[in-house]
Order: structure tokens, then C-alpha cells, then sequence
């Protein structure tokens, strides 16, 4: 657009030095390209969240046991405790009401409003636009217009499936009505009617009592379902990333010793790096061995082939370089140089085996089934994330420790 831009000027540059009047029409030009970058764009409208059902919530429970139980103890224990705490909240109506906002003083007077409803069953908490709240009910106090930050935080909570309330709380009484009405045109781009919205005068807040009282009797059951949900989802996370972390600790000296008897290996033996890898059965027997710790049901015959398109890849990727191996092996065919030789070779084959530790790792922490399609194309981006891990000197694999950066959090699809 502002190549465009530039194009046009050069253009009209030699007809404005011919009319003497021509740079009030390029200010004018000027001026209006300005006032169009400065409006705001339309925010992309959200789609409406779908309806939880109660065993939607009980089975995102069941997954999250479900992981807690692969935890040892020390660590299960925490994260076991929120678990009864959600489990305990099934039967509880305690209903979990946050108001937030923007303006602090906005939102600290609807608490002292709300707090003196005397509402049952309803625990009352106050927080800013910082984080995500855990609540099941949200008051969403607003001065005005909604600002970029105030409609994006709407649209986290309207994703995330949060029953809203935007009170409008005017500060100018002048400028009420046409707030309000560019209020809701906001909140319609968010898939919010006007039963979302309650506009409050100064000093009126019966009508804010009124709808508390109903949405909390008929709807509680509702919203303790889905802030159950939220949390379940939550702990699901927690405990996914948990348990990646125990499986690292596992794996981290099962890769150590199978570099380290490549390196041995391929110091001692005439064969070509790349053949005595597979044939030697060493990337196999990896693959198998770390499979078993991620809880992959496949044969060591099953392994083969994932450990044979993962070299295939690394010496596509240049992740192997095979002309550090010829080197490598013209060297130990002197006996001047043969030390030399074998350290290089037996280094490379610590690197290769380091490298597909680390892919495998990646490759089982993100891809959730092992039918995963298509299989080349996530054993690639393994092999990519892994590179950056070590680098690209086989050198510096033998004698280091390379730390192990955990890989991106993946989302889970929709139930």
C-alpha cells in the first residue's frame, strides 16, 4: 500500500509543478490518506459460542485425571488437589461473579453496588483487564465506547464461553444515548444483543439487582458448568505440560547413551556413518525406547520406518553432512590421521543420534496419535525445532549437555 502510495506521488509530481494550485490538491490527498489510516479498522465479528453439556465437562475432567495419573507424586499432588476442588464444585451452587474493567474507580463502585445486593450463594471478587478472570459470571463495566483493549479482552471471554454482562456506566450524561448506541454496535460485532447490555443511569441501580437476581436463578447450574469446564481445561494444560516434562527428564539419559555408543561404534568401525546408524539399529532401538516413554503402542519392527524417514530427513534438511563423513573416513584411512578420523565420525554420530532424540521428542510431544497425516510433514518440523536446539556443529555435541527447550504448546481440538 505505501509503495502504491509512493507510485502515485512520483506520478502527479510533474503535474503539480505545472499548475501552481496543484499541492493544495496533493495536501488534500495527503490529508485524507492520513485521517484513513487513522480510522479504525472493523473488528473481524466473532462467532457465537456453543452450548456446553454436563458430560462435556465431566469427560474433560476425566481426561485431565487421566493424565495426573502418569505424574509421580510429588508432582501429582498439587495439581491433584484442584482436581477435587473442581470435583467438589459439581455439587456446590456457589456461583463465582467477577466484575471487571477498565477504569478502576469504575469498577471498584459496582463492587460496593453489587456487594450491598446481599446476592446467595455468590462469592464477589474485582480485578482488571491483566488476565483471563476465573469466574463464572463477569460484570463488565464500561465508561464509554468500548477501547482496543476492552473489545479484545470481550472477545477472549465471549471465546471462552464466559456468560457477560457489559454495564455501561456513562460519565457524561450529555453523551449518554449516542454512547449507547455506538455501545451496541460494538457488542453485535462480538455476537452480543442487547440483552447483554445493561445501561445504567446515575444513582439507578435497581434494574442492575433485578437482572443478578434472575440470571442467577435461572441460570446457575449453567454457569457452574461452564467455569467448571473452563477450569478442567486448564488443569488438562497444566498437566499435559507437567508430564512432557517428566517424560524429558526420561528420556534426557536414554539419548546420552545411545550417542554415546554411536560415537564409540562409529569410531571403531569402516562403515559409512549413515549405514552403521541403521544397520547398527541404533536410531530403531531409540525410537522404540523413547515411543515407550510417550506411550506409543508400536513394535520395535514399527519403529524402522519412523527412524529411517527421520535420517532421510536430517540428510535432506543438510542436519548430516556427508562431507564431513567422506573427510571423516579419508582420514582414518591413514594411519597418520586415523584418531583425527574417528573422533570426527564418532562425533558426527553423537550428533545424529542427539538430533533424532530431540526430533522424536518434539514429534511425540505435539503430534497426539501416531496415525498422524501427513507423517513426513510433522517429522519434518521435529527435525527443524531440533536443529535450532543444538545447532548445526556436531563438534559441539560430544563433551555438552544441550538443555532441552520445551516445544510450543499445541491446542487441543474442539469436543
Amino acid at each position: 500500500m505505501a509503495i502504491a502510495a509512493v507510485v502515485i506521488l512520483l506520478a502527479l509530481s510533474g503535474w503539480v509543478a505545472q499548475h501552481p494550485w496543484g499541492w493544495l490538491v496533493l495536501l488534500g490527498l495527503g490529508l485524507g490518506y492520513w485521517y484513513w489510516r487513522r480510522s479504525p479498522v472493523t473488528p473481524t465479528v466473532v462467532p457465537p459460542p456453543r452450548v456446553l453439556q454436563p458430560q462435556q465437562v465431566k469427560a474433560e475432567l476425566a481426561e485431565a485425571h487421566a493424565l495426573l495419573q502418569e505424574l509421580p507424586a510429588t508432582t501429582q499432588a498439587p495439581l491433584q488437589q484442584t482436581y477435587e476442588q473442581l470435583q467438589h464444585r459439581l455439587e456446590t451452587p456457589t456461583v463465582e461473579l467477577c466484575i471487571l474493567g477498565q477504569s478502576h474507580r469504575c469498577v471498584a463502585d459496582l463492587v460496593r453496588v453489587v456487594a450491598a445486593f446481599n446476592l446467595p450463594d455468590c462469592h464477589l471478587h474485582q480485578q482488571s483487564l491483566s488476565t483471563v478472570p476465573q469466574a463464572d459470571l463477569v460484570l463488565f463495566v464500561v465508561s464509554g465506547a468500548l477501547t482496543a483493549s476492552e473489545f479484545e479482552m470481550l472477545r477472549v471471554l465471549v471465546a471462552n464461553h464466559y456468560r457477560l454482562v457489559v454495564v455501561g456506566w456513562p460519565e457524561r450524561s450529555a453523551e449518554a444515548e449516542r454512547v449507547r448506541v455506538h455501545l451496541q454496535q460494538q457488542l453485535r460485532q462480538l455476537n452480543l444483543g442487547t440483552e447483554h447490555l445493561l445501561w445504567l443511569s446515575e444513582g439507578q441501580t435497581q434494574p442492575l439487582a433485578t437482572t443478578l437476581t434472575q440470571i442467577l436463578g435461572q441460570e446457575r447450574s449453567r454457569l457452574v458448568w461452564a467455569g467448571i469446564y473452563r477450569r478442567a481445561q486448564q488443569l488438562y494444560q497444566q498437566a499435559q505440560t507437567a508430564l512432557n516434562g517428566y517424560r524429558r527428564e526420561r528420556a534426557q539419559p536414554i539419548m546420552e547413551r545411545y550417542q554415546w555408543l554411536a560415537a564409540a561404534a562409529t569410531a571403531i568401525n569402516p562403515l559409512p556413518l549413515v549405514d552403521l546408524v541403521v544397520a547398527g539399529g541404533l536410531l530403531v532401538r531409540l525410537t522404540w525406547e523413547l515411543g515407550q516413554i510417550y506411550q506409543r503402542s508400536f513394535r520395535l519392527a514399527d519403529a524402522e520406518p519412523v527412524a529411517k524417514e527421520l535420517l532421510r530427513l536430517m540428510v535432506q534438511l543438510g542436519a548430516v553432512e556427508l562431507g564431513s563423513q567422506s573427510v571423516g573416513q579419508w582420514l582414518k584411512g591413514n594411519s597418520l590421521t586415523y584418531l583425527a578420523g574417528s573422533c570426527l565420525q564418532g562425533a558426527t554420530a553423537a550428533y545424529v543420534l542427539r538430533l533424532s532424540g530431540l526430533s522424536l521428542i518434539h514429534y511425540f510431544e505435539t503430534v497426539p496419535t501416531a496415525n498422524a497425516v501427513p507423517f513426513a510433514l510433522h517429522l519434518r518440523r521435529s527435525v527443524q525445532w531440533a536443529r535450532q536446539q543444538v545447532g548445526r556443529s556436531p563438534l559441539q555435541t560430544l563433551g555438552v549437555s544441550v538443555g532441552m527447550v520445551p516445544p510450543p504448546t499445541v491446542e487441543r481440538m474442539p469436543q
